[in-house]
């Protein structure tokens, strides 16, 4: 019967573990699609180029970035046919739209039995802390092509597009994205006259880049950083980046202040198990000699209950609790950690339970002797 009790209290114990885990057996990140300046600008100069790529909006059910560019063409002899292909990753054409002087030029998809040496993506984006580079992975490219008459003299012609960025769920309590924008391509135009970088995330986020990018002073956006780089020449054959959002100083807070509670919960039992023993035995012998022994075991059982329920809450607590304060969107854990977390701690209250049933019941015991002894 007492088995029975202490077996259903355990169960009682384990409940908050019905939390939801957060777990996925697939791979912890998801690629990028392939993202690069355009292949046929040889009979033409750009004069100069502004590239914007905006991260503002990625998130747990979000991965998309927007990009535009603004590029100057200079033609300085007759009109020229054109027909540049992108590489945007742009689901359709949709979702791709470019402008010659204001005005819509059609696009379409195009199929490549090979991928442009010129096109080959970076190999890693840079780290966030000093660490090695992560590595950056793109899925299958997908083309998009134009075709139209540039007449003599200069002109503005801006493409923008929706790119994936790619994201991985292995970095941390907060997922962390990689972006790259292929520059090689521009290193076959007829000239290149320069470029303006602008890359927008949301407030706060860590970002690394490379080559590397400065913080606007004069950007006053209260919820989103600018990050601007001005390059003569191409810089490299790619611009990487690599930016998440920080756990802030109130999940790093609670993270500590509950690991300190579970340890003080643990350590602080040990003086529950005396106390309640020390009780059991006044409440004792208040009562029969011939029952005495019989009251310690219940009030045994409860004590050490108590303080494997505390052990519980407090450990699930340090489990889950600080992933509330993460960035709305951004926190994730991937695999099993924190379900193994979770029942590592029950396993522990189980443990301290049936050791504060002992320890509570063997003290009670020992004072009960210790009075009859006075007593005789």
């Amino acid at each position: 019967m007492a088995y029975a009790r202490f077996r259903a209290a355990l169960l009682l114990i384990a409940l908050p573990c019905a939390a939801p885990a957060w777990a996925n057996m697939g791979k912890p990140w998801q690629e990028g699609p392939l993202v690069a300046e355009p292949q046929g600008f040889e009979a033409v100069r750009i004069v100069h180029e502004d590239l914007r790529i905006d991260l503002g909006g990625l998130s747990a059910d979000s991965v998309s970035a927007r990009v535009q560019v603004d590029y100057r063409l200079d033609n300085t002899g007759k009109a020229v046919r054109l027909q540049p292909v992108f590489a945007t990753g742009a689901s359709g054409t949709q979702r791709f739209e470019a402008r010659l002087d204001g005005r819509v030029i059609a696009v379409r998809p195009l199929k490549q039995a090979a991928l442009p040496k010129s096109w080959q993506p970076p190999a890693t984006t840079p780290a966030l802390s000093g660490e090695q580079p992560l590595f950056y992975e793109v899925s299958e490219p997908a083309s998009l092509a134009l075709d139209f008459v540039l007449p003599p003299g200069r002109h503005d012609f801006r493409v923008s597009y929706d790119a994936e960025a790619m994201l991985s769920k292995s970095h941390g309590p907060t997922l962390l994205y990689q972006f790259a924008y292929v520059l090689a391509p521009a290193r076959s135009w007829a000239g290149f006259g320069g470029l303006d970088v602008q890359l927008t995330v949301p407030e706060g986020w860590r970002v690394a880049t490379a080559p590397a990018l400065a913080i606007d002073p004069q950007d006053n956006d209260p919820y989103r950083d600018e990050y601007r780089g001005r390059y003569a020449a191409l810089p490299a054959d790619a611009i990487a980046i690599t930016t998440q959002a920080a756990p802030g100083a109130g999940y790093h807070m609670l993270r500590w202040a509950t690991l300190l509670c579970l340890g003080l919960t643990v350590l602080g039992g040990w003086l529950w198990c005396g106390l309640a023993g020390d009780a059991i035995a006044r409440r004792a012998r208040r009562t029969a000699a011939a029952g005495r022994w019989r009251r310690v075991w219940p009030y045994a059982l409860a004590a050490g209950l108590a303080w494997g329920l505390a052990v519980t809450h407090a450990g699930l607590a340090a489990v889950y609790a600080p992933d509330g304060l993460l960035p709305d969107g951004q926190g994730y854990r991937f695999g099993y950690g924190q379900s193994l977390a979770a029942i590592a701690v029950v396993a522990l209250a189980a443990l301290l339970s049936l050791t504060g049933l002992v320890a509570v019941g063997m003290l009670a015991r020992r004072r009960l002797r210790q009075a009859d002894a006075d007593v005789a």
